[in-house]
């Protein structure tokens, strides 16, 4: 007697790495919202510096907008330097002790932020 292929089992490794694949693009789009929030919260600085000089030219107390901002920055900051590279496991953000603000990729194993990007790039005309 012969045996036939397993298909099931065919069928249940197709999913897996399916699901690998949509669980490795979720992880990659928060790491891309945990920067994106980091980034408006440090480019709104401006508008945050005027305002403080507004409240304080019209004699108004500046401490809970200040409280608020620094949370605010705290708490995006945390997130993002939290964050890990689905691929190797490390922070995505962070080498040594600094966040790196700029990098599309993980600081270890390189893995790009945007991989469909990465690949339309890589692509001939």
């Amino acid at each position: 007697m012969r045996r036939e292929p397993n298909k099931n089992k065919d069928g249940l490794l197709a999913k897996a790495a399916r699901t690998d694949s949509a669980f490795r693009r979720q992880v990659l789009r928060k790491l891309s919202r945990a920067r994106t929030r980091l980034l408006v919260c440090f480019w709104t600085l401006p508008v945050y510096i005027i305002a403080i000089w507004v409240l304080l030219n019209n004699g108004r107390n500046i401490e809970t907008i200040m409280w608020i901002y620094m949370g605010l920055y705290a708490i995006f900051a945390v997130d993002m330097a939290s964050r890990r590279c689905p691929q190797c496991g490390n922070q995505f953000f962070v080498k040594s002790i600094l966040l790196n603000l700029v990098t599309k990729r993980c600081v270890h194993c390189q893995l790009p932020m945007h991989p469909e990007a990465d690949t339309r790039a890589n692509r001939e005309p």
